[in-house]
């Protein structure tokens, strides 16, 4: 790209990030917030008391999500939580191993990489 272009879509991007992005950000987060928070499961789980594929199919994107918002213990409690023991299972490390041998290089989790 022409180094004359970029100011011109940098400033794009960053008006379609703070106008449509990361507002859609906060909804999607505040909603699983209060999904674990009201589950049957009392927040350990997104769809009850046991690890479903709902849960398995949240991690990767909630990871990714901690690179770009703020999840925490203060203002995400059980979101930050959540990803936390889902990566603490046995599951989650033996899968981490697994990549590492695959690819060479030690599996970090997408949510503790600096960007």
């Amino acid at each position: 790209m022409p180094f004359f272009i970029k100011p011109i879509t940098k400033g794009v991007a960053g008006k379609v990030d703070s106008s449509f992005v990361s507002p859609n950000l906060k909804t999607h987060l505040d909603f699983l917030e209060d999904q674990l928070v009201t589950s049957p499961g009392g927040g350990e789980f997104f769809c009850g008391k046991e690890l479903t594929g709902a849960d398995i199919l949240m991690i990767f994107p909630l990871e990714a999500a901690m690179q770009r918002a703020p999840i925490e213990e203060k203002t995400y409690p059980k979101l930050y939580a959540w990803v936390r023991r889902m990566q603490a299972r046995a599951c989650y490390k033996t899968a981490g191993e697994k990549a590492s041998e695959a690819s060479g290089e030690e599996y970090v989790p997408i949510s503790d990489m600096k960007m």
